[in-house]
């Protein structure tokens, strides 16, 4: 009886253990009440780190890349109706707007949401300070707007406000297309924009973030701009060499010199990479080569 007893009573200690490293960590998601009817349908869940492959199959790759450090994921229920709430807190507010501006889409913003938004019936896409925020409805009915809105509106009082850097300001403004300009920090992101290599091509390791929008030219026709500025110009320099010499074997290349090539794609593209002091510029997808 006594070793039954001592089974029974380790198994409730595990149990215990799993739910405290399971909720530990969860930012305050708002309880039941948030709308009328509208209450908690299960006990909170955390993400951390690598965990985060547990909730996303396939596509986790890019929010470590950002910087991912917690989820929280918090489900709702009204008799057949369900909402999700997913709260990913990012290492800072750069990569969390690295990460909306990949995940936002056109944005079509709800003006009863007090952050920037990305909304649609079926889910809100929203950001604030460090955190990207998801609200889901399954069901993508239009009735539950109302209800998805005030979740929202509960889950953003709790989370506090942080300014990112103006990454953004380093592009050029002159030809920029609008909703176009995002953020990356290493290969997964880079490959939204340009195939330039396997790896981290750029040497971002994970911590330095490029920029890239598309432009309207008006005689090289449309075309990407890719910038990463390093911390110092012999890191920028060790960037270029490594890039030169790890270029896609796809990327013909045209002409070559000490801080700068011109390459050709199998489209029949055409690019340009240069150093310039702490920087590397890259313009892809131009309709005719470079003065070479």
């Amino acid at each position: 009886m006594r070793k039954i007893f001592l089974a029974a009573a380790l198994a409730a200690g595990l149990a215990l253990a799993v739910t405290a490293v399971e909720t530990a960590g969860v930012v305050s998601l708002p309880a039941d009440g948030f709308a009328p009817g509208w209450a908690r349908s299960e006990a909170p869940r955390t993400f951390g780190g690598p965990r985060l492959f547990d909730h996303i199959d396939g596509g986790a790759e890019l929010y470590l890349e950002f910087g991912f450090e917690t989820l929280s994921l918090q489900r709702y229920r009204k008799g057949e109706n369900e909402l999700v709430l997913e709260v990913y807190e990012m290492s800072g507010p750069e990569s969390a707007l690295g990460l909306y501006l990949m995940k936002c889409g056109r944005e079509t913003p709800l003006a009863g949401i007090p952050a920037r938004n990305s909304s649609e019936p079926a889910q809100f896409t929203i950001l604030k300070g460090r955190y990207f925020i998801h609200v889901n409805n399954p069901s993508a009915g239009e009735d539950l707007v109302p209800a998805m809105t005030a979740l929202a509106v509960r889950a953003l009082e709790a989370l506090p406000e942080e300014r990112p850097a103006d990454l953004l300001s380093r592009l050029p403004a002159d030809g920029l297309i609008p909703g176009s300009a995002i953020l990356f920090r290493g290969p997964v992101g880079l490959q939204s924009v340009a195939t330039l290599g396997e790896g981290d091509i750029l040497d971002q390791r994970g911590q330095v973030f490029g920029v890239s929008g598309a432009y309207d030219g008006l005689r090289s026709g449309h075309y990407s701009f890719i910038l990463v500025v390093y911390p110092d110009q012999a890191r920028a320099a060790a960037a270029f060499a490594g890039l030169a010499a790890r270029l896609d074997p796809y990327l013909k290349v045209l002409d070559k010199g000490t801080s700068r090539f011109v390459f050709e794609d199998f489209k029949k593209e055409y690019g340009v990479a240069e150093l310039k002091a702490d920087r590397i510029k890259i313009r892809v997808s131009l309709a005719s080569p470079p003065a070479l």
